[in-house]
């Protein structure tokens, strides 16, 4: 129920405009198979495609089959809905060697976070990330990890 009103509250901008945007149970699971796929041949271990963009709302599915780069977000906040699999969260402290994308000035990446708070995530667990806050979603090793990112201006 909680995984409804979520997808409900992301939706209800295109709610407002045209009508529901349905993603089936069927839809999300072939995605994640080709998600899957991609992220465990992908050098970064990532994969991701984004499923409602809305200008200031967007909804994600990614999966991730190693631990990637912490990031931060100058203008978007990320809600996360673990959907499969176990994530290590690390958020505050601060990005080691921290950089912008070439590109896109208010997004910031490095390989890891030093004085954060680490919490473990499991499936139907759901974090929100505000903008501005560094957060590094590691995944352990040998595993995969698939989840949802409803992104927010």
């Amino acid at each position: 129920m909680r995984l409804a009103s979520l997808l409900l509250l992301a939706a209800s901008p295109l709610l407002a405009q045209t009508g529901p945007t349905l993603h089936s149970a069927a839809d999300l699971a072939a995605l994640e198979t080709k998600l899957t796929a991609t992220a465990k041949t992908s050098p970064a271990g990532y994969s991701s495609e984004t499923i409602d963009d809305f200008g200031s709302a967007r909804t994600m599915v990614v999966v991730r089959a190693r631990t990637g780069d912490a990031e931060l977000h100058a203008n978007w906040a990320d809600q996360m809905v673990i959907t499969k699999g176990t994530v290590i969260l690390v958020t505050g402290g601060a990005i080691q060697g921290a950089h912008t994308l070439p590109n896109q000035p208010d997004e910031t990446r490095g390989p890891g976070i030093t004085g954060g708070k680490e919490v473990t995530l499991h499936p139907g667990d759901t974090v929100h990330i505000p903008a501005g806050v560094p957060h590094w979603a590691k995944v352990p090793p040998g595993a995969t990890a698939t989840y949802l990112v409803f992104k927010e201006k």
